[in-house]
């Protein structure tokens, strides 16, 4: 009687096709994570931008240079990257603030891409 030892070469072809899909299916997740979590702080940092410009309104008297001009635009540079806060003021009372934050994705295209945007009113009286 003759006994057989080891693996045939299908077993071992169809276990490196079930490591090598898990291997790809790992990589995937790291990758998405890499995405979310770059994502997830030009987020952080649009909305610390937004918020700044927000609070610069708010403490700003109704006779201050910062409200006779209609629009704005800035660049700012944050930990490597480029992001440009504009901002757009209505002119009947109420007044409305729109602030609008967006970063450079390519640098190559100069393609900017709008991170976050908010409007709110603002009056002399209430």
């Amino acid at each position: 009687m003759k006994t057989n030892r080891g693996f045939t070469l299908i077993e071992i072809l169809i276990a490196s096709g079930i490591v090598v899909c898990g291997l790809v299916a790992v990589a995937f997740v790291f990758s998405f994570a890499i995405r979310t979590n770059g994502t997830n702080r030009q987020m952080a940092i649009a909305t610390t931008l937004l918020y700044d410009k927000m609070e610069e309104f708010k403490s700003a008297s109704f006779t201050d240079a910062i409200w006779m001009t209609a629009t704005g635009s800035e660049t700012l540079v944050v930990a490597g990257e480029q992001y440009v806060r504009t901002w757009r003021l209505g002119g009947e009372v109420p007044r409305t603030i729109t602030v609008i934050v967006s970063v450079e994705r390519s640098a190559l295209a100069r393609r900017e891409t709008e991170l976050i945007r908010a409007t709110t009113l603002v009056s002399p009286t209430f």
